[in-house]
C-alpha cells in the first residue's frame, strides 16, 4: 500500500512539473497557427470548437514534448495589443482587395524580394514579425538572415523603387506595433533608438 501511494505521489508530482512547463503564450501562438490552418476565423458554428480543440492540442503537445522556456518572453500591453490586432486585420483587408484587383489585371503583376533589416534583435519579435508579414496577402517571408536580423520578403505590386520602399516601411510599421504590444523594455528601447537614428539621418540630409 505504501508503495502504491508513493507511486501515485511521484506520478502527481511529475504531472505537476509537466503542467508547470506549459507556456501559455506559446500555446496561444500554436492555437493561432491551428486556427489559420483550419480556417477557424471564418464565422461558422464550429469555430469555437476549433479554438478550444486547438488550445487543448497545443497543451497536449507541450506536455508530451516539453519545450525549453522562452526568455525573456512576451510582455502583454492590452492597449497596444488591441491596436496591433486592428492594424493587422486592416492590412489583411486592404491587401486582400489589392491582390484581388491584381488578379483581374490583364498585365503581369510585378514582384520583388525585398530585404528588410529589423530594428530589434529579439528572436521572439523576429518570429512574430515573420508570421504576421506572411499572413498578410501579397507578402511572404522567404528567408531570414543572421546577424542583423534581416527579413527577405517577397512582395507583389513592386513596380518601382517607391513601391519597394513602401513595402519595406509596411514591414517596419508592423514590427513597431508588435514590439510595442509584446516586446520587452529592451526591445522598445532598441526600436526607439533606431527610430531616432533614422530621424537624425533624414534631418541631416
Amino acid at each position: 500500500m505504501i508503495d502504491l501511494q508513493e507511486k501515485k505521489r511521484i506520478g502527481l508530482a511529475s504531472l505537476r512539473r509537466r503542467l508547470g512547463k506549459v507556456q501559455i503564450p506559446v500555446a496561444l501562438g500554436m492555437t493561432l497557427v491551428w486556427m489559420l490552418l483550419f480556417e477557424g476565423f471564418r464565422l461558422r458554428p464550429e469555430s469555437l470548437g476549433l479554438l478550444v480543440l486547438g488550445f487543448l492540442v497545443s497543451v497536449l503537445i507541450m506536455l508530451l514534448f516539453p519545450l525549453p522556456p522562452i526568455y525573456p518572453g512576451f510582455r502583454f500591453r492590452p492597449v497596444y495589443l488591441v491596436r496591433m490586432v486592428l492594424y493587422v486585420l486592416a492590412r489583411m483587408a486592404v491587401a486582400s482587395f489589392q491582390v484581388t484587383k491584381w488578379t483581374f489585371r490583364p498585365t503581369r503583376v510585378s514582384n520583388a524580394v525585398v530585404g528588410v533589416p529589423l530594428r530589434t534583435d529579439s528572436d521572439l519579435m523576429l518570429v512574430c514579425v515573420s508570421i504576421a508579414s506572411s499572413i498578410i496577402p501579397g507578402s511572404v517571408v522567404v528567408e531570414v538572415a543572421r546577424p542583423g536580423p534581416v527579413l527577405y520578403v517577397h512582395l507583389l505590386g513592386t513596380g518601382d523603387e517607391r513601391a519597394v520602399e513602401e513595402g519595406r516601411r509596411d514591414v517596419w510599421r508592423l514590427e513597431e506595433r508588435i514590439v510595442r504590444a509584446l516586446g520587452t523594455r529592451e526591445d522598445i528601447a532598441a526600436l526607439r533608438a533606431e527610430e531616432a537614428v533614422g530621424r537624425g539621418g533624414k534631418e541631416s540630409v
